[in-house]
């Protein structure tokens, strides 16, 4: 749906069909104030998603508010991949971890399409983990959450994954400035990455060998023109097996890559 359609549907409360085909919707005094309040929020620059409080990924509701970003159709294409792949490995019963899940919408994606994979999903932001967590209720899957700053809760824990996926903060400080202004309302912790924002795929990347099984799989969503500097970082750690997806925008936005056995053991 578009945006408007978005807006209507929700205050109407109704689906998008009955929007066109019921004649007899209309908006009352209290209806006709709920929308004028949406739209002058949305006039201020707030994502209509949050105003709404929810948004679909994958066909699944979630809820959605400041405590995390706003769930992307790119990332849906990075869930998709990871099925892929793992249903091209013979990985029938997978073990996998979300690092910085915010919303939770890539695990608990992963455990609506992977019914029987074993779900780990962690973030830095207690805010972003309650949200994630109310998300995984709403969506009836089990999810294991845990508060982690990357690996820094899995350390002593000796747990392995078969696929360790992430999209993790890609902004650069120069590039922050000149975002559009929608952006500013969602947490600026789960977007900014630092002078070249290559810093969250450093430390997951120099530290991923060590929590996958055997040929494991890391996957990542990453920003403009990032897709060839993520592939020599990991090169440079010993992975192998790499390749990339484009988005809707044939921008590369999916790197993928298997753990290198001989370095990583």
């Amino acid at each position: 749906m578009n945006e408007a359609e978005l807006v209507l549907t929700h205050v109407l409360n109704c689906d998008r069909l009955s929007l066109y085909l019921n004649k007899d919707l209309k908006l009352n005094g209290d209806k006709s104030a709920l929308l004028s309040s949406i739209l002058k929020r949305r006039m201020l620059g707030e994502p209509v998603q949050y105003i709404l409080g929810e948004t679909e990924f994958m066909g699944f509701k979630f809820r959605v508010d400041n405590r995390a970003l706003i769930p992307r159709p790119e990332t849906e294409i990075l869930v998709e991949m990871a099925i892929e792949k793992l249903r091209q490995d013979g990985i029938v019963w997978p073990k996998i971890l979300d690092l910085g899940t915010g919303s939770g919408c890539i695990a608990v994606a992963l455990a609506k399409n992977l019914k029987s994979a074993d779900v780990w999903a962690s973030d830095v932001s207690d805010a972003a983990l309650q949200l994630a967590q109310e998300n995984a209720d709403l969506n009836k899957v089990e999810v294991k959450f845990l508060r982690s700053d990357i690996f820094s809760a899995l350390e002593l824990k000796g747990e392995k994954f078969d696929l360790i996926i992430s999209n993790p903060p890609y902004i650069s400080d120069r590039d922050f400035g000149s975002l559009a202004k929608e952006i500013f309302f969602e947490p600026q912790v789960a977007l900014k990455a630092g002078k070249d924002g290559l810093d969250f795929y450093r430390r997951i990347i120099s530290q991923a060998g060590s929590y996958l099984r055997g040929e494991g799989l890391l996957i990542f969503e990453v920003g403009l023109g990032q897709a060839d500097l993520v592939k020599g970082l990991l090169e440079r750690e010993g992975f192998n097996h790499l390749s990339s997806a484009r988005d809707y925008s044939s921008i590369e936005r999916i790197v993928m890559a298997k753990k290198g056995l001989l370095k990583n053991g």
